[in-house]
């Protein structure tokens, strides 16, 4: 135990000494290393970007929703699956209203009428009159009516109501941004449920996390599947091929990045294997003297192997760092991708690509070290 700390000490102290007595070899190791790391950084993250900024700009118009109009090919009612069970089954949440009609607003405009059922009635509710009478829901931006009390005119009757903004961003928005009356069931007069024997559901599902087009295309095929066993018919508007070109681009993009980062690992790898062995062969008589002391080869491999480890890893978290802290910079004035930053947690998958190759980098410069420190040792001291 005793020889092993010493033999440690001493190849510690004898990579030290090489580091001061040759500064060239660890400042090109650093160098090019920081340098390399720094620019695959600003190349990925300007990709994570741009995928950010398309996702965004996707979901802004929707492309998590998936809105689809059924009705029934014949008399019977059509069942529709509950919030909790599509919560189960999507991993999304979703709406259903039933078209009932059209009201007039005092300004001549017209607005579509919906109502809801009772087990539902947790998800509307909350959006409409404390008092439960029929509610206009507008986007903040349209304003067909000040918020507060008014009156619509339904089939020539005027009615009561209380207009309310929904919220920027809600789920309903997608059919409602030009507004909609929701009539809670009970109020429904007589008429209106005769005459809506068999009404058109207008179904929506919005997914919690737009991972892939996956996320939406399962839901048009559950939509597919309800439609077949309710005998019902209506249409689906999604983006969900538009999803699965993008995710198509992606996956080439996914290969650009790993051909990007083996690039820079064979240019790493060539300096630290060149630099590996020209240190190995300039003090490859005391290695092999260790050796016949009984010193086993693989210890030697590993002190070079630590020894790239640590300047590879120091100089990895620098450019980290760097990157981190003028990514501001760096995105907006030199990749022209607008004011956006990116957190740890979006760069952290590209930080892994790059750190993967660089500990592969590491690992294959040891090769020619460990082919030298198992040469014969008479073959090296004759």
């Amino acid at each position: 135990m005793i020889s092993l700390i010493l033999t440690i000490l001493y190849l510690a102290k004898d990579t030290v000494h090489r580091w001061f007595t040759r500064l060239s070899s660890p400042i090109a190791r650093v160098l090019v290393v920081f340098f390399l790391t720094l620019s695959a950084l600003a190349a990925l993250g300007s990709y994570v970007i741009t995928v950010n900024i398309v996702r965004h700009e996707l979901i802004s118009r929707g492309a998590d929703t998936v809105v689809t109009s059924l009705v029934s090919r014949d008399s019977s009612p059509i069942f529709i699956p509950s919030q909790a069970d599509t919560e189960r089954m999507l991993n999304a949440e979703s709406y259903d209203l039933q078209t009932i009609g059209i009201a007039s607003l005092p300004a001549g405009a017209s607005v579509q009428m919906y109502t809801f059922d009772f087990r539902r009635q947790r998800q509307i509710m909350p959006l409409m009159a404390p008092s439960g009478m029929p509610t206009l829901l507008q986007p903040e931006n349209a304003q067909l009516m000040p918020p507060g009390p008014g009156e619509v005119t339904i089939q020539k009757t005027r009615v009561p109501i209380m207009v309310r903004n929904l919220p920027e961003g809600h789920t309903l928005l997608r059919i409602m941004n030009s507004g909609a009356l929701v009539v809670a069931p009970n109020n429904l007069p007589p008429h209106f449920r005769e005459r809506n024997s068999n009404p058109i559901h207008t179904l929506i599902f919005r997914v919690h996390e737009l991972r892939s087009s996956e996320s939406i295309l399962h839901i048009e095929r559950f939509i597919h599947l309800l439609q077949r066993y309710e005998k019902a018919h209506g249409s689906i508007i999604s983006v969900g091929p538009l999803l699965k070109r993008m995710d198509d681009v992606l996956k080439k993009q996914v290969q650009c990045r790993i051909a990007f980062c083996l690039g820079i690992s064979a240019i790493v790898g060539i300096l630290l294997t060149a630099l590996a062995g020209m240190e190995y062969r300039q003090n490859e008589y005391i290695y092999t003297l260790m050796k016949s002391f009984g010193i086993h080869p693989l210890l030697l491999v590993g002190a070079f192997i630590v020894e790239n480890l640590l300047i590879v890893s120091a100089s990895f978290l620098a450019a980290i760092a760097t990157f981190m802290y003028f990514q501001r910079i760096i995105i907006t004035q030199v990749l022209k991708l607008g004011d956006y930053s990116l957190s740890l947690s979006e760069i952290m998958p590209e930080i892994y690509l790059i750190s993967y190759t660089l500990l592969g980098c590491v690992l294959i410069s040891s090769l020619p070290i460990f082919v030298a420190a198992n040469r014969e040792i008479g073959r090296v001291l004759k």
